[in-house]
């Protein structure tokens, strides 16, 4: 849905500043469509804001792509890691983040999704985008290295696990809009922390 939509949308939108009503605008966007066909008029219109303003705040399209793509997975991280416990119980760390990946995939703006989208899509023509892309990527593996690292140490294997607990979270995204099936999205993820807690019973692991 449109952050302009509806009136009271409106009225938020516009109490925002114009860098950020453009931000926001993009975010929707690029859950909604191709990169390539996003437009700078396209996202004007839909932020109440000038293309002056665009280009002020961002340079280019490139720009403003890969502004939205750093927000989206900042905004995401932020949320896994403040809602995911780096300490006490396993158990409990994996079954909060099973929920907080199946809400990240579920969310309106599909964050796992528009990383993918872009990827496949614009990483190849933008310098920018692929950069963003990149440090998104790293961002999101150093998080979850740091979360496993309280359980299996600073070592190699903290760091294997980290990217394959990534690339597993891209798949089940890919999966999920591939049959839409929400019960088999939460047994992708559930199958991907048991990989964990497998190694986990593993000794001198």
């Amino acid at each position: 849905m449109s952050a302009i939509a509806n009136p009271d949308d409106e009225v938020i939108a516009a109490s925002l500043p114009g860098d950020e009503r453009i931000l926001l605008a993009t975010i929707e966007a690029l859950a909604e469509m191709d990169p390539a066909a996003l437009t700078i008029q396209h996202i004007c219109r839909r932020a109440g804001a000038t293309a002056p303003t665009l280009y002020y705040h961002f340079g280019s399209k490139d720009g403003l792509i890969a502004a939205a793509i750093e927000r989206l997975v900042a905004d995401w991280l932020g949320l896994l890691d403040a809602t995911v416990a780096r300490e006490g119980d396993l158990n409990v760390t994996l079954d909060q983040a099973v929920a907080g990946w199946r809400a990240m995939i579920l969310a309106p703006t599909s964050p796992v999704m528009v990383f993918v989208w872009v990827t496949l899509l614009a990483a190849r023509t933008s310098e920018e985008s692929r950069a963003a892309l990149i440090r998104a990527r790293d961002r999101s593996q150093e998080m979850v290295r740091g979360a496993v690292a309280v359980y299996f140490g600073d070592t190699a294997l903290a760091t294997d696990l980290a990217s394959t607990v990534v690339d597993g979270v891209i798949s089940a995204a890919l999966q999920f809009h591939l049959d839409a099936d929400a019960e088999g999205l939460t047994e992708r993820l559930n199958a991907l922390v048991r990989v964990i807690r497998t190694v986990a019973q593993v000794p001198g692991h």
